[in-house]
């Protein structure tokens, strides 16, 4: 049994059981071998004759999504997944806190854009708001709209602050999965045949798009760098996710060459850890900003 301690109780928990589970051992390797070729087939047929969206992508993706998360997915992998949905915004929304762009409250387009409602309250608003699109153009929208002046000139305000909970938002969807699901598909098959069915229906651009969408990540983890600057602690479980391989490296993935379990095992799992840390571990000031706040009070 592994648990790796710069990983969250909860993420090291849902690993634990699901290197038990049947379909890790035998259906994830069939899967991943097959998508080898898999795109190595579709990508050039994209190329000739699929290169512009036509319309009805977003809705076939995320159709086909519904149906394996309403029916196949275990209830710990949609409730990882529904998670996602949510504290990926949440902590953009964080970031830019304090950016011009950002207004005073949410607006209510749903399950889409930082600001968007991520109420998930049924499995059916999933495909009607293209979610599974509209979550990878989050990494292109925070990549826009962040500035580096504006983040470092405001960091010790966004020291004392926290990202909102994810709690307070709905996962309703989740009880159609658990009254209808036959609970087969754990989260690295859930996140692999999301890579699948993305690589199958989109556009050439927008299935190169959603797959290189790892940059933020490596925002994310420049702006946790300097809000921990403090914290060896923390700063040595960031470390864990500056290797090369996650893309933090040459922010650039190949849609041929990536590793569709990477975006649970990185992406997904980097989100949960740098929200945790910002929820129930905030950042530390410096000394003598501490000390100079005491002296004024």
């Amino acid at each position: 049994m592994k648990r790796f301690p710069y990983m969250t109780d909860y993420i090291n928990g849902l690993f634990d059981q699901e290197r038990d589970r049947w379909d890790f051992h035998y259906l994830r390797p069939i899967v991943v071998f097959a998508y080898f070729f898999l795109r190595c087939i579709v990508f050039p047929l994209k190329f000739v004759f699929h290169r512009v969206p036509y319309g009805f992508e977003g809705f076939l993706i995320d159709r086909t999504l519904s149906f394996g998360m309403k029916y196949f997915a275990r209830h710990d992998a949609v409730e990882l997944l529904v998670r996602h949905v949510q504290i990926e915004p949440l902590l953009y929304r964080h970031l830019l806190r304090f950016h011009p762009s950002s207004p005073e409250f949410p607006g209510d387009c749903k399950l889409n854009g930082i600001e968007g409602d991520f109420n998930v309250d049924s499995i059916q608003e999933i495909y009607w708001n293209n979610m599974t699109i509209g979550h990878d153009q989050l990494s292109y929208e925070i990549a826009e709209r962040f500035d580096k002046q504006v983040f470092l000139d405001n960091l010790e305000q966004l020291r004392l602050c926290r990202p909102e909970d994810h709690e307070c938002y709905s996962k309703q969807a989740l009880e159609e999965n658990k009254q209808h699901s036959f609970q087969l598909l754990g989260a690295t098959n859930v996140a692999i045949m999301i890579v699948v069915t993305i690589t199958i229906f989109a556009d050439l651009k927008t299935a190169v798009n959603a797959l290189n969408s790892f940059f933020s990540d490596s925002i994310v983890l420049w702006c946790m760098k300097h809000l921990y600057a403090n914290d060896p602690a923390a700063l040595i479980d960031l470390d864990f996710f500056s290797q090369e391989g996650t893309n933090r490296g040459h922010y650039n993935s190949s849609a041929f060459f990536s590793d569709p379990s990477r975006y649970l095992y990185y992406h997904i799992v980097f989100d949960e850890v740098v929200y945790n840390l910002l929820r129930n571990h905030p950042p530390q000031a410096p000394t003598n900003t501490v000390a100079g706040i005491a002296t004024h009070s």
